[in-house]
């Protein structure tokens, strides 16, 4: 099985936790309004392609093309949710921890991790859009999970195995712990229950 699919087996609850109805609760912090969700999303983007960019002059070969193709991605998606908010936004998310020293490391917490991350938590920004009746800005964070997805297809491109394979799938399992203790510890100082409500 490839890093995706272990890290989507292996922290399911997780992942679809992130993905449920009060991920934007977290990341807004209960303030539910346009301009809180773009600016959360955007500054999770600004966050992950700064770090990407910045690992793609560190790493070789493969993986240094597959970061820097990720962070020229990524920095469209910014400038994109910019755009939409007209306003700078801030470089910095708790949602967005990004760390490894290796290729493989890197490949998974940049390209595994953060799509699976992004790909849960955009999913709610489409939502979030669609009940206010903001088709534009439905179809911007519909474009940001193909984003999102396109970095999954570029980890699987890689086609890493062995023990490269599984140093990307604990490096891309840190980044979604990391994501869903960031939401955890959110709701809990809000004094929501972090399980979503079936």
């Amino acid at each position: 099985m490839n890093p995706t699919g272990r890290v989507r087996e292996s922290h399911a609850t997780a992942l679809d936790r992130l993905g449920s109805e009060k991920s934007l609760l977290a990341l807004t912090e209960a303030r539910l309004e346009p301009e809180a969700v773009l600016e959360a999303a955007g500054a999770a983007l600004a966050s992950a392609r700064a770090t990407l960019s910045d690992w793609a002059a560190d790493a070789t070969g493969k993986v240094a093309d597959a970061l820097a193709a990720a962070a020229e991605s990524l920095a469209d998606a910014t400038d994109r949710v910019a755009d939409s908010l007209d306003s700078s936004l801030p470089g910095d998310s708790p949602f967005v921890s990004l760390a490894a020293d290796t290729d493989p490391g890197r490949a998974g917490s940049g390209l595994v991790g953060l799509g699976l991350v992004l790909d849960r938590v955009f999913l709610q920004c489409v939502s979030f859009f669609v009940n206010e009746a903001d088709a534009t800005r439905a179809d911007l964070f519909r474009d940001l999970r193909e984003v999102a997805d396109d970095l999954l297809e570029t980890a699987a491109d890689l086609d890493l195995d062995g023990e490269a394979a599984e140093a990307a799938a604990e490096a891309a399992g840190t980044v979604v712990e990391a994501a869903y203790n960031a939401y955890v510890d959110r709701l809990d100082a809000m004094g929501f229950d972090p399980k979503p409500i079936c």
